[in-house]
Parts: structure tokens; sequence; C-alpha cells
């Protein structure tokens, strides 16, 4: 499956944009891991292996990462693996991001949720990451779609 999933990540790295019916079929559960594990190989190393919100860029000698790739518009309603629909998250930021607690403004800032001040949580680091540049991949080609975040943080934020 590795070997499968490296030609989807190639595949969608020299996408320019998605074809009107690409992903619109059903996928068998194989492809669908194949497809994931694709996306998800493309993501973490054009982040080379950094969340995009905090930074942390963490791996064990056996190859292990503390992030992930994480759709902006999930896959189920975009059909969208290209790299400008992802993000490489570390677990924490991935959740909030999902959650809705963070997004990503018009300049490229980290936006953190009135909804973390509340008084039974205790946020730690996340509330030192507002206002703050994201970490962007090198290629500017790759960099996240501002209509990716505009749809995130008028649908989840």
């Amino acid at each position: 499956m590795n070997y499968i999933s490296g030609r989807y990540k190639n595949e969608i790295l020299q996408l320019k944009q998605i074809p009107d019916d690409y992903g619109k079929q059903n996928i068998p559960s194989q492809k669908e891991k194949v497809r994931d594990a694709g996306f998800r190989r493309a993501i973490v190393s054009i982040y080379d292996y950094r969340c995009a919100l905090c930074g942390i860029r963490m791996q064990t000698p056996e190859g292990h990462t503390v992030v992930e790739a994480a759709h902006i518009v999930p896959w189920s309603e975009s059909k969208d693996d290209l790299p400008t629909n992802g993000l490489c998250l570390c677990l924490l930021c991935h959740w909030s991001f999902g959650e809705g607690l963070m997004s990503v403004g018009k300049k490229y800032e980290v936006l953190v949720s009135d909804c973390v001040r509340i008084d039974s949580n205790i946020p730690g680091h996340i509330l030192t990451l507002m206002d703050r540049s994201i970490f962007k991949p090198e290629i500017e080609h790759f960099w996240p779609g501002q209509d990716n975040f505009s749809w995130h943080r008028k649908e989840r934020y």
C-alpha cells in the first residue's frame, strides 16, 4: 500500500486543479485507505513535518510524527485532496481546528475563538498562537487556499 499511496501523493502534488469528476465516484475501502495515506504523505512532506498552526515538529527515530494531514474543507464535502485544501497539524491543533476553536485569517494568521477563553478551559499555549502567522509550505503553489479558509471561518469557526 505504501507504493500505491506514494503514487497518489505524487499525483495530487502535480495537479493544478481538481477535475469536475475527481473523487465523485464511490471509493472502495481499500482505495480510500490509499487515498488517505497518499494525502497524508503529501501534506506532511510539503510542511516538512511541522504543524502549520503551532509549529511543533517532532519525530521518533522510527519516523513516527506528532503531525497529521487535515482537510480544511472536509473531504466528505469537497472531494478535494489538493495541497491547497490541506494543512499539516499536530493532534491538538487538528482537533481545535476541526471543532472550530481555531482557524486561519485572510493574512494567514492564526485565529483563536473566544470560546477558548471560557472559565472551565485551560487553553495552555493555544492563546499564544493568536494572530501569529501560520507555517506554510516553502513552495507558494502549495499554500492553503484562502477560499478554503473562508469556508472554514464561515462553517466551523
